[in-house]
Order: C-alpha cells, then sequence, then structure tokens
C-alpha cells in the first residue's frame, strides 16, 4: 500500500489539510469534524499546549497565552518597525531571536515563530494521521506567492520539526488554480485573487492542455482578514465613552473581545445588511479600574465605507499584475476568489466591475489551496504528470554595484525553475578580494531590498579590472529558494552563497524542537492525552465565566440577583478547583462529575443572568457550544 500524502494549506487565519482518494481531491476533517483548523497555539494556565478550536477557546479570556497571526511574521527579520506593526494586530510581544529571527513571548514562553508554525502544522498531521490511520510524512505545502527566500526557508523548517517531509513548496494561487482547473477542465487565462486572513496574492495564469503557467505573481504582505477586523475595531473603540477608549485601546483583554465581536460582525454582514456587535467588560481590567459595555449595530453601508481603502488597495495591486503580465480585464476569462475574505459582498462587486463580469462561483474559497496541493503532492508520488506547474519568481535577484546600486540578474515573473547567468568585473584593479553582494526586491537601490548574503572570493590577481571577470550564477528552484555561485573565469576559482540573512533556526535547536515536538506526538496520539487537554479548556471557560459572573455581581444594584450570583460565583471557584485537582491525578471518574456539575451551573448561569458573557457572547457550556441561542 502506498504511504499516504497530503497537500497543505498553512494560512494565517485557518489552517487545512487534503488529500487524493479515488482519484478526487477532498478535505480531511480534524479530529473534531471541522474541516479548517484555526492557526492559533496556546497555553492554559497548567502548561497544557492547545492548538486550533481549543487555542480558540482560550483566546476569549486569556489572549496573551495565545499565539495568532503568526504567519504574518514568520521569516522576516526582527526591526523595531515589525514589533510597531505588531502592537495593533496581536496581543503579544514579538522578541528578537539569537540569529535576528522573530519569536513570541506566549504565556510566559519565548518562542520562535517557526516553531508555532510546526505546531499547527503537526496538529494537521495528527489530523491525517487518523484519518489514514497510520503515519503521514510526505506533503505538499502552500505559502503567499509573495513569500521571500526567508519566509519559505522558515516554512520548510518548521515542517521538518513537525516531522514532514516536504515534496515541494507551492504558492497559494497556483494551487488553487489547479485545483479549479482540474475539476473544471477549464482552459484559458486565468486570475487568482486571494485575499486571506494576513496576506493578500494576485496571480494570472494560462492553463492549456493540462500546463498551468503562471505569467505574473505578486501581492500585499500585509493586507488581509486581520486588517479588516482592525477596521471595525478601531470604528467600536469610537464608540466608547472617551473616559474608557483610551485604556480600552491599550488593554489586551478589552482589545480581544472587540476584535472577536468584530469578527463575528464581519461574517454576519457578508449575509446580512446589519449586525448588532455587543461586548462587555471593556476598559481598564486593573483594580479600581473602570469598565464600560458596548452594544451598537453596524450597517453594511458603514462596514463598507470603513473597509474601502483596504479593498482599493487590493484593486490597485491587481491591476499592477495586469500591466506585468500585459493583459487587460477583457482578456481574463476567468478571475477565481480564493480565501474567506472574499465572501464580502463589496470585494466580489468590485472585482466584477473592474473585469466586467463575475467571478466564479461554486468553489469553496476556504479549502480550494489545500485541494489543489494535495492533487500536486499525488503527481508527484505517483509521477503520473498529468498537469505541470510553471511558476515564476515573486521577487527579482540581482548582485549590488559600486554606488549602493543593484544589477538585477533574475527578473520578478521570470519563469522557474530557473538559471541566470551575469559576469561583473573587480571595482578596482590590483585588489586580491572581490565581494559579491546579493539582494532580493524590486529596488535599483540596494539598501531598499531585503540582502540574502553574500560571497568572498578570495585570492584573486587582478593586474586591470578587465582581466579578471567575475561569474554569477543564480539558481532559483521549482519552489523559489536561491543558490547563487561565483566563479573568477581566470583562475577557475569559485564560492557558493552563504545565506546570511536567513532567519533559520540552529542545527542544535531544530534537532531539540524536533524532539520536543515528536514527544508531543506520541503523547497526543493516545485519546486520554486529548481528553486531558480538553477537560483543561473547559475549566478555563468555567473560569472565565466566574470572572465574567463577579463583574456583573459589582455593578448589579439588584440586592437579590447580586447576592445569587456571588453563590454562583462561589460554586464555580470551588468547582474549578476541584477539576484541576481531578485532572492532575487523572481521575477520570472524578472529571465526568465535574464536566456534569459545570454544565448545570453554567445553565443555572444562563437562565438566572441573562447578561452575555466576558466576550459579548453567551456563556459557553461544557462542549464548547453557547449554552442558549445568541
Amino acid at each position: 500500500m502506498r504511504e499516504p500524502v497530503v497537500g497543505i494549506d498553512l494560512g494565517t487565519s485557518t489552517s487545512a489539510v487534503a488529500t487524493v482518494e479515488n482519484g478526487k481531491p477532498r478535505v480531511l476533517p480534524n479530529r473534531s469534524g471541522r474541516s479548517l483548523t484555526p492557526s492559533l497555539v496556546g497555553f492554559t494556565t497548567e502548561g497544557v499546549r492547545v492548538v486550533g478550536d481549543e487555542a480558540r477557546l482560550l483566546a476569549v479570556s486569556r489572549p496573551a497565552d495565545v499565539a495568532a497571526a503568526t504567519k504574518r511574521f514568520i521569516g522576516r527579520r526582527w526591526d523595531p518597525m515589525l514589533v510597531h506593526e505588531a502592537r495593533t494586530l496581536v496581543p503579544y510581544p514579538l522578541l528578537e531571536g539569537p540569529n535576528g529571527e522573530v519569536r513570541a513571548r506566549i504565556a510566559g514562553r519565548v518562542l520562535p515563530l517557526t516553531q508555532i508554525s510546526a505546531m499547527v502544522l503537526g496538529e494537521l498531521k495528527l489530523d491525517a494521521e487518523a484519518h489514514f490511520g497510520r503515519p503521514v510524512h510526505k506533503c505538499v505545502i502552500t505559502v503567499p506567492a509573495n513569500f521571500d527566500d526567508n519566509q519559505r526557508a522558515a516554512t520548510k523548517q518548521a515542517a521538518h520539526i513537525a516531522g514532514l517531509h516536504v515534496l515541494r513548496i507551492v504558492n497559494e494561487p497556483t494551487a488553487a488554480a489547479v485545483a479549479y482547473g482540474l475539476t473544471s477542465k477549464f482552459e484559458g487565462k486565468a486570475l487568482v485573487f486571494d485575499l486571506g486572513g494576513g496576506t493578500f496574492d494576485v496571480s494570472i495564469l494560462e492553463v492549456e492542455s493540462g500546463v498551468f503557467q503562471v505569467q505574473a505573481t505578486g501581492g500585499d504582505p500585509v493586507l488581509g482578514g486581520e486588517d479588516f477586523d482592525q477596521a471595525v475595531v478601531r470604528w467600536l473603540l469610537a464608540q466608547l465613552p472617551l473616559a474608557q477608549r483610551e485604556t480600552a485601546s491599550r488593554d489586551m483583554l478589552s482589545l480581544q473581545r472587540l476584535k472577536i465581536a468584530a469578527e463575528q460582525a464581519k461574517r454576519e454582514l457578508s449575509q446580512g445588511d446589519e449586525a448588532r456587535i455587543t461586548a462587555s467588560g471593556l476598559g481598564d481590567h486593573g483594580p479600581g479600574g473602570t469598565l464600560v459595555d458596548v452594544d451598537v449595530r453596524l450597517s453594511r453601508a458603514e462596514f463598507e465605507r470603513l473597509v474601502e481603502p483596504l479593498v482599493a488597495r487590493s484593486l490597485d495591486v491587481t491591476r499592477q499584475m495586469m500591466e506585468e503580465a500585459r493583459v487587460a480585464p477583457k482578456d481574463i476569462q476567468i478571475i477565481l476568489l480564493v480565501g474567506g475574505m472574499t465572501r464580502v459582498p463589496l470585494i466580489r462587486k468590485r472585482v466584477a466591475e473592474l473585469f466586467g463580469k463575475p467571478p466564479v462561483v461554486g468553489v469553496n474559497p476556504d479549502e480550494v489551496v489545500a485541494l489543489g496541493a494535495a492533487v500536486h503532492a499525488s503527481e508527484i508520488v505517483a509521477q503520473d504528470g498529468e498537469t505541470l506547474l510553471i511558476d515564476v519568481a515573486s521577487h527579482s535577484l540581482g548582485v549590488g554595484v559600486y554606488g549602493g546600486g543593484v544589477r538585477k540578474v533574475v527578473g520578478k515573473n521570470s519563469a522557474i525553475p530557473a538559471v541566470a547567468r551575469e559576469v561583473f568585473l573587480p571595482s578596482a584593479g590590483g585588489q586580491n578580494k572581490a565581494r559579491i553582494v546579493i539582494y532580493q526586491g524590486e529596488s535599483d537601490q540596494a539598501e531598499q531590498n531585503v540582502k540574502l548574503g553574500e560571497v568572498l572570493l578570495s585570492d584573486l590577481r587582478v593586474k586591470h579590472r578587465a582581466d579578471t571577470p567575475l561569474e554569477v550564477t543564480f539558481e532559483l528552484s521549482s519552489e523559489g529558494t536561491v543558490s547563487v555561485r561565483c566563479m573568477d573565469l581566470t583562475s577557475g576559482l569559485s564560492e557558493a552563497l552563504r545565506i546570511t540573512q536567513r532567519t533559520e533556526l540552529s542545527a542544535d535547536e531544530v534537532k531539540a524542537l524536533r524532539a520536543e515536538q515528536a514527544a508531543y506526538h506520541a503523547d497526543q496520539a493516545h485519546p486520554e492525552t486529548r481528553e486531558l487537554a480538553e477537560f483543561e479548556i473547559l475549566l478555563e471557560q468555567g473560569d472565565t465565566l466566574r470572572r465574567a459572573l463577579e463583574a456583573a455581581a459589582r455593578r448589579s444594584d439588584d440586592e437579590k440577583e447580586r447576592t445569587a450570583t456571588v453563590k454562583l460565583v462561589e460554586d464555580l471557584r470551588a468547582l474549578v478547583h476541584l477539576g484541576r485537582t481531578a485532572g492532575l491525578s487523572k481521575n477520570r471518574a472524578q472529571m465526568g462529575d465535574v464536566t456534569v456539575r459545570l454544565g448545570t451551573l453554567v445553565a443555572e448561569a444562563t437562565a438566572g443572568h441573562p447578561a452575555r458573557g466576558p466576550s459579548g457572547d453567551p456563556p459557553v457550556g461544557p462542549d464548547g457550544a453557547s449554552s442558549s441561542a445568541a
């Protein structure tokens, strides 16, 4: 029996794993039965790792203990501007690692972002193995088309830590086009408009006889659903009384509650003309701080006004890609929408206006990338060759020249894999060393590009510049990763590029993280380990409800209601304490008893206290679902 192989869409907000069975691609359900897994990793107060839906529930009450939207920062070098960008998006601080990479402080732990991605990938691996009933190692992973060499290398390293062997890295829009092209038998020119949780990509492809040839690709690495959410959060902050507005804008718990409310409103406004937004406990959560609630209605028209600048940015990138591909809107036969944000009606409307035709329907924008990755993975293993992917370089590559400039050797949108050579001369006669600096980016100025590294050629015998030609050879793989070699054509001396600017982890750290992930993987393969993690999340939810009721008791003017609420608070406190003791001792009977009793208390709290929970949602029950209708 052939070893299973999967395709993975590692997304900013959600991730998915797919495979090909009986000749058809399908998304595999996770162990909770859902097709999408939130790309979240958190740690409970007991230090238990939770991933996906469990981490999403934990983020309601303990946002700083959950790593979210880390894909936006993976593979990038730490710098103060990046830290400033992150402050408006995520509740955890970014720190600089020993190799200049970005790390995050989550629940008191400092974790490389590569490790966090590996934890998400490891969860998808467990889901796939639960489906197949045997180990899964081989995969194709997708990345945004605008990911540079560092980001692609970091993604591969995350997969390695997770115990996966990457057959190929594929650009997300290309994978989506493969999935659609094969199922619809489409041939012609297609444009993929991919707006996900954190990044935006546009790719233009020519599809003919199973050949998917990308003609141009590009995007905006800091444009996605997170930015749309923040637009709504800023609007909600403006609805608060002035005295609480400033404190709420600096309070992590308040911002998390507003973000959850904004995400929900965004979904509702994709279906209706108005959304009611409620969130409680906003302001200063410190001792003696004042908290307020918000209960407002947001119309679709107002939402569209808030996000119009973001939509305009996506359309500007789309027009630029058409210019680079030298095509007009009328030349595009189909427009394929990818990513959950493309469900927003304003985006669909603006795209249709730009091209003079509606985008295709009937494609699940959340799943199509994973499906395309699965198709390509299956063909690589089977060596069927039914489809051929010809992708392009998402960034130009060049060599630094005298005066701070850059001479491009591989242009953006060059077909890959590619090999390109250029001959350079030493900067002056008489020198015995030459330093060749390699850059990635579109600017003619070195300082505005990303420095990948440098090649140092020693023992040169340069009498006159023209006597010592130096040949620089670039090799760009089908995955978009770079290797460079420089040769003195006179002596035959050559050196390979040492990519000093990659933010990969050291070999020793990778080895340790692989061992840690393998141990976690082995534990999670046992059902009782997962049950303990789910039980811990249930206790966290009970504690969250207790804190919400405490706040409600402080604000209540009704003595009878306050007395009843205080009694519930004390009962919840005692029950959560008992539950933690039962969890530590792994007393399954006691855990079951706590689960039933906690469910009863939640139902009692819901029936007796119509005030909503800490995020503006009804209190949650033992199964993680709302215990009353919203």
